[in-house]
């Protein structure tokens, strides 16, 4: 097939894989070292101490997670070119919903890489520790659960389904792995509803088989644009990505179902 040296497949490839194992590989050692997620819904005074006997961990390890917002808005920008659909709505739509989902996952991890560490410290004075643990539980709500949970994810929805359908309108891209991602875009839209009242019992099932499969759809998409690699279409995917697809989902939920 004839090809063009300017279209990114590659490079939105690796960008593809960097960011799903620095998302996924954060929260796994955000785990362990702050009980993430249920440390953000404990009293301030506990995230304190929790944060300030872990931080040299859990700092860097959100700076990783802040730096996927970046990547997030790359790899929106880059797939609209990849797609060569920029004359469609639908493309321009998964560019803008993409960047704004970028964005909001940034300011809602990168509070806890400067603003958290200064509300720490305040904390402790006791006579500064009350106002520093309300000043924290206010941005823990907005930057937090509004901006980065739920804004995020209704944006990353919306990326979600918008670019995989401007692939079906423009490409030739395995149509199978194009739908699976439309259909894993509910499962965004969902976890934002936590914060209007969606309860735990619907979310923990989400998290726990939803991202894993959410990631492999990353790497499928990956594994695709490396092997067209700037080609006019896409090259058929076999049994053998989705069986090795299937295999790297169950390997991510067995440890919830353990």
């Amino acid at each position: 097939m004839a090809t063009t040296s300017n279209t990114p497949d590659r490079a939105t490839a690796i960008l593809l894989v960097l960011h799903i194992v620095a998302m996924f590989g954060g929260f796994m050692v955000l785990g362990p070292a702050f009980e993430f997620p249920d440390v953000l819904r404990y009293p301030a005074e506990e995230r304190f101490t929790i944060f300030s006997e872990n931080q040299s961990v859990i700092r860097p390890t959100y700076w990783v997670l802040t730096m996927t917002g970046m990547t997030q808005i790359l790899i929106s920008v880059l797939l609209y070119h990849v797609v060569r659909a920029q004359s469609q709505t639908v493309a321009t739509l998964s560019l803008v919903f993409g960047t704004l989902a970028g964005f909001c996952q940034a300011l809602g991890f990168g509070r806890w890489v400067i603003l958290i560490p200064y509300f720490v410290a305040e904390a402790a004075d006791p006579e500064k520790a009350q106002m520093a643990a309300m000043l924290e539980g206010a941005f823990n709500h907005y930057a937090g659960m509004l901006v980065g949970e739920h804004l995020a994810n209704i944006c990353w929805g919306v990326w979600l389904a918008s670019i995989c359908v401007a692939f079906l309108k423009a490409t030739n891209i395995n149509r199978s792995l194009a739908w699976f991602g439309v259909a894993l875009s509910p499962f965004l839209f969902l976890l934002a509803g936590e914060q209007i009242g969606v309860s735990g019992d619907v979310l923990d099932p989400l998290v726990d088989f939803g991202f894993p499969l959410l990631a492999v759809w990353h790497i499928l998409l990956a594994v695709q644009l490396w092997r067209r690699n700037g080609a006019i279409g896409f090259a058929a995917m076999g049994r053998g990505a989705w069986i090795t697809g299937g295999v790297l989902a169950a390997g991510m939920i067995a440890p919830a179902l353990a």
